[in-house]
């Protein structure tokens, strides 16, 4: 199988939040991240909107992304 990523993953395992819409924050666990994206493990990925915002830092800097793909409780999202 072909590795398809535009750059080189670096395994992390770090705590960041989700933030989804203006009202609703999840916590998540990043497993592995690159320049542009990261694998991050959530208890569910049905309510995922298209677009979305994570932060490292607590909430004092956020990346807006996408997910581009997710099983039940993982998701890769995309840096936009």
């Amino acid at each position: 199988m072909r590795d398809r990523r535009k750059s080189a993953r670096t395994r992390v395992f770090k705590n960041a939040k989700l933030f989804i819409g203006t009202s609703s924050v999840v916590d998540c666990l990043v497993g592995n991240i690159t320049n542009t994206g990261a694998r991050v493990q959530i208890a569910n990925t049905i309510n995922l909107p298209e677009e979305l915002g994570i932060t490292f830092d607590g909430g004092y800097s956020v990346r807006p992304c996408r997910p581009i793909w997710r099983t039940a409780n993982e998701a890769g999202v995309e840096f936009l």
